[in-house]
Parts: C-alpha cells; structure tokens; sequence
C-alpha cells in the first residue's frame, strides 16, 4: 500500500498563525474602533487585526502595527504574538528578527501557547533568522505540554526526525497520538502512515486503519483513498471490495489525483468493477490534467496501445512528454522509444539518447538496456562497448531478463580489459539523487 506522508509544512503553519487569534469582538467595525479610540485593549487587538487583514476596511498593515502596539501599552498578550510576526515578515515595519524574537518571546513568558509555538517554527525553519533546531523543539515541547495539537505533532516529527533532539520512535509516536487523539486530522493520518509501513515501529495494519477511518469520517480525500485501499486488499481490515471501491471514489469525486488513478487502475483491470478501458482511459485523463506523472504515463500508453481510446501516437507522445518533463523515468523511457522510432513524433536519436540516460541514472532498468544497445549500435551517439556492457550489467543486476541474457554476448565481443573496466565503471555507478 503506498502511502504519503502528511507533515504540516511548516510554512504554512508560519502563515497560519499570522491570521490565527483569540475570536475578534462580536461588533461592528464602527463599534469596534470607537471602542478602540476610548482605550479598550481587546478593541484596539481586534482593529488590527482588522486592518491587518483587510476586514471591513482597506488592508493596511502599518496601521495594523500602530493597533497593536496600542494594545501592548495595556498588557494585551497576543498583541504582542501579532507585533512579533509583523516584524519576523515585515508587514508594516521593516522586516527584523530580533525584534520579532523579542515579541514573541514576552509573550510566551506569559503562557501564550501561540507564541511559543511560533518560536518553535520559526528557530526549526530558520525564518528570517539562524536555524536552531534545538531551541525549534524546545519551544515546541512548551507548547505541547500545554495541550497544542500542531505542537505536538511538531515534537512529534522532531523525535520521528531525530531534528533537534535525540531519534527515538516510541516518543514520536506518543505525541502523534496526543495529537491525533485531539481530533487533529494531519496526526491522524500520520499515524496511519507510520503504522501501514513500519517507519521505525513494528507494522500494525489494523491500528493504521483504526487512524485511517477516524480521517476518512472527516471526509478528507488521502484518508478515504488509504483506508479504501486496505478494504480492497484486506489489508487491516476484512477484504470488503465494494467498501473499498465506494471510498476510493468518494476520493476520487473531491479530484484527488491519486484516487482518480486508483479508479483508472480498478477499471483497466476490473478490480471490483466491470472491467471497461474506456472508463479507465477516463480516470486516468482526470488525475493526468491534474499533473499526476504516472497517470500521464498510463494515459500515454493506452493512446499508443489504442486500449480504451482510439490510437494516436501523437496524443500519446504528448502525455509522454508531459511526464518525462518532471523527470519521471518510466515516461523518458516512452517518449524516448517515439523519438527512437519516429512513431508520433519525428526520429531523433539524440534526443532519444538524453532521455534514455536521464532515466537511466535514475536507475530504471528499462532505460539502462536502451542506453546499453544505443552505445552497442552507436545510435545516437558513438559506439562505445564498455558503456555498452556497463548499462547491460547495471539492467541485469536489477533482474532485465533480456539484458541477463545480453550480457554474456556483448562479453564475448569484447577484450578482457574492455570487460574489466565495464565491471569498474558499474561498481562505481551510483543512482542520480
């Protein structure tokens, strides 16, 4: 079962809690501000707010930082979080770190849990300031000892990491679960990651689908598309086809790409439907408009094969291009293949060559053989034998049957020394990163 992980990005989380604050006062923004003009603190913290985000009047942040700051002369706490992140991005003052720090931390010296957990991103990114993993988990464990979902996660994926304090499983999961025990949808469907794999805790297939569920009920569409997965596959769970292929769709049906693939693959093999290619060519067309490379891929080749639509090598060129363009192998290989053999596109050997060896240093076997026999030839670039039986070797390794056999009949045109260098050259090979 693949399965993505699902960290908050902690940029966002940083842009999050910019905006994020105690509930803005339940009043007109006439109310509010003559409120704000007679001195209310709570009032001015929420005129700039307002102006901060543009809310009921024009967005203007320096009148946002004037706001605040009358605020703070009354010991208004989160006035002083918001000053802070309007110095960390430079919204209405000019962009300064210390001064950002400064805030941030008067605030948390008053228990402000917000605060501390912008501390915690900010020293873990190295927002606008020196990286400092160690105080990042530090200000992430205040805030996740007071009860912060985010936090907790954070600290969780510290320990999972080993970022900023020692690697150790069993403390990340302990905080996965607070976390994800809250309710907190990215820590529930982390926790199913981690135990569908086994990252770095024994595999439990039916704890990773007990998370899976508690994410899917909220209907988001990685959730459903997983826990859809161990019903299809039994996995977890008792082998329910029809649960399985309702779920997968409910995914699909909110545009996941991932899941729209899924639909394309039940379809193409009649896996808990009607077999029906064209239906498949159909999902398959959603997640690839999408950007989905493997769904280019599969869309690509069912238009070169004819299988669901009608054959066209130029439109299967197209989506092979349009994958190989995000550098995924298996499509360099298509498209390569086309330019080799002018089908859909004009011939071009060269051209053929670069996408074979692009595909090939990322280790794919298919195009490590390609490269192998355009080196033999000397198709698109001069004959060479020892990058020959090179690429032969390499594609052998990783179990090619065709360059298994291949092997030993480009050896036996070649010198020893010819072979013994191929052997150096493959031994130090190492896949592209």
């Amino acid at each position: 079962m693949f399965i993505q992980s699902t960290k908050i990005p902690m940029l966002v989380l940083l842009a999050g809690l910019f905006c994020a604050a105690a509930p803005l006062v339940a009043r007109s923004l006439k109310e509010t501000r003559t409120l704000a003009e007679q001195g209310n603190a709570e009032a001015q913290h929420a005129m700039g707010l307002r102006c901060a985000k543009g809310d009921g009047l024009p967005k203007n942040e320096a009148a946002a930082v004037e706001w605040f700051r009358k605020a703070i002369t009354q010991g208004h706490v989160d006035a002083q979080r918001q000053l802070g992140m309007c110095y960390l991005l430079g919204n209405g003052v000019p962009q300064d770190a210390a001064e950002a720090v400064k805030w941030l931390r008067l605030a948390a010296a008053q228990n402000h849990v917000a605060a501390m957990k912008q501390l915690g991103v900010c020293y873990s990114l190295g927002s606008s300031m020196p990286k400092d993993t160690v105080e990042g988990v530090k200000w992430f464990r205040q805030a996740a000892e007071r009860g912060d979902a985010d936090a907790q996660l954070e600290l969780g994926m510290a320990y999972f990491d080993g970022e900023g304090v020692v690697q150790d499983a069993a403390e990340a999961v302990k905080w996965f679960r607070k976390a994800a025990e809250q309710g907190d949808l990215n820590a529930q469907k982390l926790l199913g990651t981690t135990y569908a794999q086994g990252l770095r805790v024994p595999p439990d297939l039916g704890e990773a689908v007990k998370w899976y569920r508690k994410a899917a009920e909220k209907e988001d569409p990685e959730a459903q598309l997983r826990l859809g997965m161990a019903y299809s596959l039994g996995a977890g769970v008792p082998q329910d086809l029809k649960q399985g292929i309702s779920l997968i769709k409910k995914s699909a049906a909110q545009k996941y790409a991932l899941a729209q693939l899924e639909m394309g693959e039940c379809y193409m093999h009649g896996a808990g439907v009607p077999k029906d290619p064209a239906e498949a060519v159909a999902w398959y067309r959603k997640a690839a408009e999408q950007g989905d490379v493997l769904a280019q891929t599969k869309l690509a080749v069912a238009y070169f094969e004819g299988t669901g639509v009608a054959q066209n090598s130029v439109d299967a060129v197209g989506w092979f291009r349009k994958a190989a363009e995000q550098n995924f192998p298996i499509a360099q290989v298509g498209l390569g293949s086309c330019l080799l053999s002018g089908k859909g596109v004009p011939k071009d050997e060269a051209q053929a060559m670069k996408l074979f060896r692009a595909a090939a240093e990322q280790g794919d076997a298919d195009a490590q053989f390609a490269l192998s026999l355009m080196y033999e030839k000397g198709e698109g670039v001069d004959k060479h034998p020892v990058e020959a039986l090179k690429w032969c070797r390499l594609a052998s390794q990783q179990g090619h049957d065709i360059a298994f056999v291949h092997q030993a009949t480009l050896e036996a045109t070649m010198t020893r020394e010819q072979v013994i260098e191929a052997v150096r050259l493959e031994r130090e090979w190492k896949p592209a990163k």
